[in-house]
């Protein structure tokens, strides 16, 4: 994750889940660039939550657009939420 920045957190909805290669597709086609990393969080008995990581060249409201355009069309209920970079 060099030079790397968290910019969304996802949280799918309960009973969901999704795997490391579809992720990382959904958020590299989102971002148009295979600069980007996620990660899998889990906090104790809840749901994992999922960090979307991107590098420098990047569209934020295109890429986040692009991204829950892709979950929706998957059935996934789910929070996309920004975090501060």
């Amino acid at each position: 994750m060099k030079n790397q920045r968290q910019v969304f957190v996802l949280h799918v909805g309960t009973g969901q889940s999704i795997g490391p290669d579809d992720l990382r597709v959904m958020w590299a086609t989102a971002c148009e660039s295979l600069d980007i990393s996620v990660n899998r969080k889990m906090t104790g008995p809840r749901p994992p939550s999922y960090g979307l990581w991107v590098g420098e060249r990047f569209d934020r409201k295109s890429a986040e657009t692009r991204m829950r355009g892709l979950l929706m069309a998957r059935g996934y209920r789910f929070t996309l939420t920004n975090t501060a970079f």
